[in-house]
């Protein structure tokens, strides 16, 4: 006789056994096909190719037409550059890049390796646990972390760009782009944090700001051409130009999307061992003037803070450079400073359409001079003193006409002064004086650009 409870009891155990070994199989195939779908496929490395060029037409209207930048249209052509990428990953999430970018400056850049070069050469790892490793031929942290107001300008890049080329700047200003002591694509080792609740932090070293992967060591200064990753800045050359020796540049950044609105925030400091190049060589024969004959410069601390905020079709951003007394040389006088930049920039975008306005304003303080005169053949200069400032206004719009076609337009309103005895001072330098070089004392005016870019 059947104990039906019992009888009913194993057939409910039995089907509650089934239907566990039932979930337990789905669960594991849900957790393979998940894991199968998630995990990266290795990938040998493969190249590709992409680039871009870009033709221009300027024309400027300013009350300093010397130096032959007055008169007819300028055409020329902008920076052109070809990227060679080869990329390959594990499967475990590993990636290795190696990048070379080819750009083609014609007419040259004064550099020893002719117009057409490659200034970036790197190999780069990473992997999302543990962040980004590059070193080779790159630009740092100073670059790559910042998003200031011109990165919202189209164009030709406003003051980084075509506009330089057309316009006297007055004698002393800086550029208000680059930091003091920032290392371009020199020789270093860069490394970037993974992101951690919005925030990166990234790190460079660059033993010296002159050399590229190629050099042999040789922190000497005696470079002939001392050009790589290095403006003259307040030196009449680059050949005699302050550089820097463990060259150390630490940035973070914060970055954070609201749905609705979005927010970025950097701040970048770099500091080194700043050299001055070596005197031995032609334009040393400036050292008759004063200011230009010391041979110890102050190291290099320089600092940028960028702040970006976006919502819809908008955009704004701001920047503020600060140089301290980077590279100056050592001197028992005031020696003024390195300058300081700010700048706004405004970015709203429409269809094909992309419109951009933005300030830029420049200050540096002169050094303290007392009148004299400079090598023989160089006129005499009043005393030195007060400060080289600029202020400019750029406007610009961008067509985007066709894939990887742009036609593009930008209006750029200045103006720039400085002390009329620093240009003389610097007018007595031996490139003015064989170059027949008038120093700019003061200049205003606009200048207007159009052009078109071409990208694959």
């Amino acid at each position: 006789m059947i104990d039906l409870p019992r009888f009913f009891n194993v057939r409910q155990q039995v089907k509650f056994k089934s239907f566990s070994m039932t979930k337990k199989l789905a669960f594991l195939a849900t957790l393979f096909t998940s894991s199968f779908l998630t995990a990266e496929v290795a990938q040998a490395p493969t190249l590709q190719m992409n680039g871009f060029t870009s033709m221009v037409a300027a024309g400027a209207k300013q009350k300093d037409n010397t130096n032959g930048k007055g008169g007819p249209i300028h055409f020329a052509i902008g920076s052109s550059n070809i990227y060679f990428t080869a990329k390959g990953n594990t499967a475990e999430g590993f990636r290795y890049k190696y990048r070379a970018a080819l750009e083609s400056y014609p007419g040259g850049k004064g550099t020893s390796n002719g117009s057409i070069y490659f200034t970036q050469n790197y190999i780069e790892f990473s992997q999302d646990s543990w962040g980004i490793f590059q070193f080779g031929n790159l630009t740092g942290p100073e670059d790559t972390m910042t998003e200031s107001g011109f990165n919202l300008l189209g164009g030709a890049n406003t003051i980084d760009g075509t506009f330089g080329n057309v316009i006297n700047s007055a004698e002393g200003n800086i550029g208000g782009v680059n930091q003091a002591a920032q290392t371009s694509k020199a020789m270093k080792a860069a490394y970037y944090t993974p992101t951690f609740g919005g925030f990166t932090l990234g790190v460079s070293f660059t033993p010296n700001t002159t050399r590229f992967g190629t050099s042999g060591k040789d922190n000497s200064g005696a470079n002939q051409d001392n050009a790589y990753g290095n403006e003259s800045g307040i030196y009449p050359e680059k050949k005699v130009a302050a550089y820097g020796l463990n060259n150390i540049a630490v940035g973070a950044n914060y970055k954070v999307d609201f749905q609705t609105w979005n927010m970025a925030l950097a701040a970048v400091h770099i500091q080194e061992n700043s050299k001055r190049g070596s005197l031995s060589f032609p334009a040393a024969r400036d050292i008759g003037l004063d200011f230009f004959k010391y041979a110890k410069v102050h190291r290099a601390r320089s600092s940028q803070f960028t702040a970006a905020v976006g919502f819809g079709q908008w955009r704004f951003a701001t920047g503020y450079i600060h140089n301290g007394k980077s590279r100056l040389p050592k001197t028992d006088y005031k020696v003024g400073d390195a300058g300081r930049a700010w700048n706004l920039g405004g970015q709203y975008t429409v269809g094909a359409y992309q419109f951009g306005l933005g300030y830029f304003n420049t200050s540096r303080i002169l050094p303290k001079l007392s009148a004299g005169t400079g090598p023989a053949g160089s006129q005499s200069y009043g005393a030195v003193n007060g400060r080289a400032t600029s202020d400019i206004v750029a406007a610009t719009v961008d067509f985007n006409a066709l894939q990887g076609l742009k036609f593009f337009g930008e209006v750029d309103v200045f103006k720039m002064r400085t002390n009329a005895n620093y240009a003389k001072f610097v007018g007595g330098t031996q490139k003015y004086r064989d170059g027949a070089i008038v120093p700019t004392v003061k200049n205003s005016g606009a200048a207007v650009i159009v052009g078109t870019k071409l990208s694959f």
